[in-house]
């Protein structure tokens, strides 16, 4: 419980206040380590309370002491800065700890005067205002003792990790610093080593997914993917407490407008929601007043999303660790529920790389009463691993009737025969159909430089009839050599003959 970790009375009775009874696995084990001191590393999925994890052991240390500014949380993005605040605040009640936020999402006027009171201990900020802030003189940090990086894996994702290492150097060495993450790519472990002196690793972490949850892949064509979430949740019954993942903002939007032309109760989650508008979309999703929340992966960071049924993805997430939050929204081992996904054929790699990052194919499921105007191959499982190139150019030729040469298989004297003479798709057609009077194929020599001396054509031996050749758009009386019957040049040069 709470009361075994070591935090102080008026932290308990804020954490009661908000609702909190037991602490979850990743507070019980971190809040310890942070209070001793130590610099940790606390890599656990998201909503699994890491906020809390770093914000009370942080405001225990920070109860003793002056008042100014002793303690920095930097987060990716200004939604994530509003998120963290709303939290500090319900845990600073009953002490005299002062929280204060500078994100580029407000005028920076405004922040400087709240920085500079000297009464602010807590800054929440993102890392390019506060260097800006620092930049104009509008904040001291060479008091700093406890420096947080949340999301840390999202900020480096969006090219900050340059901006992060420079605010280290302005940092003093004797701080405290905590970084919290989802996944650990591979820049995220070199700033590690850069920010962090032996630190302390609790990893909740596991690429398998909860057993509870039932996974499917949907093989359908982009356009067809809102006709079929439609059959899917139509088919369902009373559709109820499912949230819809798109990679986009704009897809996100557009999503929800034709899901509500269908009828649904829907509530859209992005990047311009408030919190407040967040955590009442959430709350009405979980108390039956809203069916459906169609939502990004910026935007459901840092919420809770217990009680979630049914998790769709709209669009294939591109990272594998995405796949994993999508589906692992509660952070609990014991979560139950179905996650679909629905799969366009130009989405094939990317779940080829989730299906290698867990470890096991994820079943594909088609519905037998749905017409999805697609070829068999494009919603097969066995073409999942296969080159996106090679399938593409497959589709291509299998539309073109021109292309068809060009797989393998198929007869390539027309490619042959268009390329060393330089003539067009249809023109190659009929030069490789057309046949001598004997009834045996043409042959076609292989192609090679042709010399810049005209060469004259070669005579047919007496009491030999010309071969026939591929018809010509205008008639003429002289005989026409192939080019494909053009006899070897001799060993000597032969003098160049005279017009």
């Amino acid at each position: 419980m709470f009361t075994t970790l070591g935090l102080p009375a008026p932290l308990i009775q804020a954490v009661r206040a908000a609702g909190l009874t037991d602490p979850t696995p990743i507070q019980a084990k971190a809040i310890p380590v942070i209070l001793q001191g130590n610099d940790l590393i606390g890599n656990a999925p998201s909503g699994s309370g890491k906020t809390g994890a770093f914000l009370l052991p942080a405001f225990a240390r920070l109860m003793d002491g002056g008042p100014k500014l002793r303690a920095l949380v930097l987060e990716p993005t200004p939604q994530h800065v509003t998120q963290v605040e709303h939290q500090a605040r319900e845990f600073s009640r009953g002490t005299d700890l002062r929280v204060a936020v500078a994100h580029s999402g407000s005028p920076t006027a405004g922040q400087e005067r709240t920085l500079r009171d000297p009464g602010v201990d807590v800054l929440i900020a993102t890392v390019d205002r506060l260097l800006e802030l620092e930049s104009r003189r509008a904040i001291e940090i060479e008091d700093i003792e406890i420096l947080v990086l949340d999301d840390a894996d999202r900020m480096v994702d969006m090219g900050q990790a340059g901006d992060i290492r420079k605010l280290l150097k302005l940092l003093p060495e004797t701080r405290q610093t905590l970084l919290f993450s989802a996944t650990m790519p591979a820049e995220l472990n070199r700033l590690g080593k850069e920010a962090l002196i032996e630190p302390v690793r609790v990893d909740l972490t596991s690429p398998q997914p909860a057993a509870g949850i039932t996974h499917a892949i949907y093989p359908v064509t982009k356009h067809l993917k809102i006709e079929l979430l439609d059959r899917l949740l139509s088919g369902s019954g009373e559709v109820r407490s499912t949230i819809v993942f798109a990679r986009q903002r704009e897809g996100a939007d557009r999503l929800a407008r034709q899901l509500e032309r269908r009828g649904y109760a829907v509530a859209t989650l992005h990047e311009r929601k408030n919190q407040t508008e967040r955590e009442r979309a959430m709350d009405d999703l979980r108390r039956g007043r809203m069916q459906i929340v169609v939502t990004t992966d910026q935007s459901a960071r840092g919420l809770d999303l217990g009680g979630v049924v049914h998790v769709v993805n709209f669009d294939v997430p591109p990272s594998p660790e995405d796949y994993q939050q999508r589906i692992m929204r509660t952070g609990r081992p014991d979560a139950q529920g179905d996650a679909f996904t629905l799969m366009a054929p130009e989405e094939q790699r990317h779940l080829a790389g989730i299906e290698r990052f867990i470890g096991r194919a994820i079943p594909r499921v088609q519905l037998p009463d749905f017409k999805y105007e697609a070829r068999p191959q494009d919603v097969a499982q066995a073409p999942i691993y296969d080159d996106e190139h090679i399938r593409a150019r497959r589709t291509a030729a299998s539309r073109n009737p021109y292309l068809a040469g060009r797989m393998p298989g198929s007869n390539s004297t027309a490619r042959s025969t268009s390329t060393r003479l330089g003539i067009g798709k249809t023109a190659a057609a009929k030069v490789s159909s057309a046949r001598p009077s004997g009834g045996k194929a043409a042959k076609v020599s292989p192609a090679r430089p042709v010399p810049n001396k005209p060469v004259s054509a070669a005579k047919p031996k007496a009491g030999a009839s010309a071969p026939k050749t591929a018809a010509r758009p205008r008639s003429t009386s002289r005989p026409v050599a192939r080019p494909a019957a053009r006899p070897k040049a001799p060993a000597h040069k032969a003098p160049a003959h005279k017009k």
